[in-house]
């Protein structure tokens, strides 16, 4: 990393990254290698501002990439004490699934790479979920862990594990002009669901439950961007474990495919308070509609009317932010007149966001939902965006 030389203000100290965040990568791109070069104009409160590609050899790795700087902040740079704006190039160089975000100073400088890895040993009561954890590691000059942090993860339940095995990999070193020196790298855990079939097998046996299964923690779907105006449907079955994790999602009906994929993705991520069947927990399905409504989502109980708006309010963005790339998803219960009777976050792009979204959110009205004529409570996640690049 480093700032362009022909930046007009001349900065006594660069930028540096105060929080980062991992490319996500999906199953498609996760062996995929390649260096991206990313040209980021920072604020001089240390948010980014624009952000753009300078360089690139493998342009599917592009858009993740863009996606991913412009959640970064920075310790903005400063000039002769004082807090400036600035431009830098950030580079990312990927390498089937590893990342490294550090500049190279010569070509012949090298990034640091696994020799030895071990894989997370997973308890019993885990070994049914499919999910991922991304990873930080600070490296020691002699390529060992000296720090692991995370960066994403589908699963809290699942980071210890993950840590636990990359604190045991060895590395070979990077070097600058020859010698060994200390590095970051950034390394993902993919896991998948074993035992599938006996969990299926199991929940289908289950019935006359004492109580069913309920979920306590929900993701929203990633929504594609051209996706986001799209009105569809779909509804999807869940066989919950005998712990309360999602072991295997199928597509009941389904009238956008890449839609329900989205949806079959967010449910694997979801956990329950599981079945219970003579005062003992058990595997269970569980039939969950979900309906995307021009950017709206609701996933509750079905509804023959989804709730529409009737008033909506822009939030109020501190000026730091205000040419800021973000967003804020936020989850808002509603009563059976359409009104917002509790707002919470469901997922954001930046901290700073949260607040003044939550305020607005909470003066949105709707028209409530219906179900067999009459007007019901129901839910509804709001995807708010901010200076959105077409």
């Amino acid at each position: 990393m480093f700032l362009l030389p022909w930046v007009a203000y001349a900065t006594v100290s660069a930028p540096t990254p105060k929080k980062t965040v991992a490319p996500h990568l999906s199953s498609e791109l996760d062996d995929d290698a390649g260096e991206v070069r990313v040209l980021v104009d920072v604020n001089e409160y240390g948010f980014v501002i624009d952000a753009q590609i300078w360089e690139s050899s493998n342009k599917s790795l592009n858009q993740v990439t863009l996606d991913a700087i412009h959640q970064w902040t920075f310790e903005p740079a400063k000039e002769n004490g004082s807090p400036v704006s600035s431009r830098l190039i950030q580079p990312f160089y990927f390498n089937r699934g590893s990342i490294v975000l550090k500049e190279k100073k010569t070509p012949q400088d090298t990034h640091p790479i696994a020799k030895n890895t071990v894989k997370p040993k997973l308890d019993s009561e885990l070994k049914h979920i499919t999910g991922k954890v991304v990873l930080m590691a600070s490296l020691n000059s002699k390529g060992g862990v000296s720090q692991v942090s995370v960066q994403s993860s589908t699963h809290s339940e699942l980071e210890d594990s993950a840590a636990a095995a990359l604190k045991n990999w060895k590395f070979k070193p990077a070097t600058e002009a020859g010698t060994p020196v200390a590095s970051k790298v950034i390394i993902p855990f993919h896991f998948k669901a074993s035992g599938q079939s006996r969990v299926v097998a199991a929940a289908k046996r289950n019935k006359s439950l004492d109580t069913p299964a309920f979920a306590i923690r929900q993701r929203s779907p990633e929504i594609p961007r051209h996706l986001t105006a799209e009105q569809a449907a779909t509804k999807l079955r869940l066989t919950v474990d005998e712990f309360g994790y999602v072991a295997n999602v199928k597509i009941l009906e389904s009238s956008n495919d890449a839609l329900s994929e989205a949806a079959q993705n967010a449910a694997l991520q979801w956990k329950f308070k599981p079945a219970m069947k003579n005062g003992k927990a058990v595997a269970s399905t569980v039939e969950q509609p979900f309906t995307f409504n021009g950017g709206l989502l609701a996933a509750d109980v079905p509804v023959d009317k989804m709730p529409e708006v009737k008033r909506t309010q822009q939030p109020r963005i501190p000026d730091a932010l205000a040419l800021v790339q973000g967003y804020v998803k936020v989850r808002v219960s509603l009563d059976d007149r359409g009104n917002v009777v509790n707002a919470s976050v469901a997922k954001s792009s930046h901290d700073e966001l949260v607040g003044p979204t939550i305020e607005a959110a909470k003066k949105w009205s709707f028209k409530p939902a219906i179900r067999g004529g009459e007007r019901v409570p129901s839910s509804v996640t709001i995807p708010f965006v901010f200076n959105e690049q077409t």
